[in-house]
């Protein structure tokens, strides 16, 4: 019996977490999980039919922006957080648990993108070399952009600058640390491509 009440009230706190936040969002999640940080100064704009994993974390801070299509999944211990800039999520877009972006130069997915476990996006970095600068005072913001229909790995990790072409495949602990001209198969650190598609 205690067991059965228990599973009820579980039951009846995740349905007025979801109603909270469909509330708050002005749409209809699929899901929206337990123990989530939600901390927002931006602006929001999220599609229907998203699903958002327990333990996420979403950070806009103020003058930045972020939007998530309809039918996008974001896994568990998701890690969003929209630095100043602005982070696009196309539709049908999965990132898997443990996923990490930092949206500080912007980052735009397309749509049908997958994104495996243990990902990082970083939009920023830091310049080095330059005398008159502290490293930590030489920072870029180009950006990163994602065209349709991508797969990431698990584990790979995209840094500030790169476009990767729709059609593409990252292999498994990848780094793509610059631009790629046109869409394949790429592995290794640095990313190399290995096929066409």
């Amino acid at each position: 019996m205690f067991f059965k009440l228990l599973k009820l009230m579980n039951w009846f706190t995740a349905q007025c977490r979801q109603q909270f936040y469909n509330l708050a969002f002005s749409t209809k999640f699929r899901y929206f999980g337990k123990a989530c940080t939600v901390d927002i100064s931006g602006q929001v704009k999220i599609g229907q039919n998203v699903y958002i994993g327990d333990h996420v974390s979403l950070i806009v801070e103020q003058g930045a922006s972020l939007e998530i299509a309809d039918n996008s999944f974001i896994g568990e211990s998701c890690y969003i957080k929209c630095f100043g800039g602005k982070v696009s999520i196309g539709k049908d877009v999965s990132i898997n648990s443990k996923s990490f972006i930092n949206g500080c130069g912007g980052v735009s997915i397309g749509d049908n993108t997958r994104i495996g476990t243990q990902s990082i996006i970083i939009a920023s970095n830091h310049k080095f070399g330059e005398p008159d600068l502290l490293v930590k005072d030489a920072i870029t913001k180009q950006g990163v952009s994602l065209g349709e229909n991508i797969w990431l790995g698990a584990r790979v990790t995209v840094l500030d600058g790169v476009k990767i072409p729709s059609d593409s495949v990252i292999g498994a602990c990848s780094l793509v640390s610059k631009p790629l001209d046109e869409s394949g198969v790429y592995v290794g650190s640095p990313a190399r491509k290995i096929k066409s598609l």
